[in-house]
């Protein structure tokens, strides 16, 4: 994927996230929308770490592994100077 790809993948699987852990506030036994909860997280997280490795970290979390050298991100397009977020 480029940028603008994994960009819009990452705010797809962030939205089912959000979405999902709202359900859950009224549906905690729900075995099925719990699953789903882990596997959005999973691939969230992994979208993430994606894109800190090839553009600079977009959240704190994912800081540690893409500015190991020093301090860079902050040298990093922001999101809107991309073309918007």
């Amino acid at each position: 994927m480029n940028r603008r790809q994994l960009m819009d993948h990452i705010n797809q699987v962030s939205f089912a996230v959000d979405e999902v852990k709202l359900y859950l506030d009224t549906h905690p036994c729900d075995r099925e929308a719990l699953a789903y909860f882990r596997e959005m997280s999973r691939k969230r997280d992994h979208a993430l770490k994606e894109y800190a490795a090839a553009y600079g970290p977009l959240t704190v979390d994912t800081a540690e592994e893409s500015c190991a050298e020093r301090w860079t991100w902050v040298n990093e397009p922001w999101p809107w100077q991309e073309g918007g977020c």
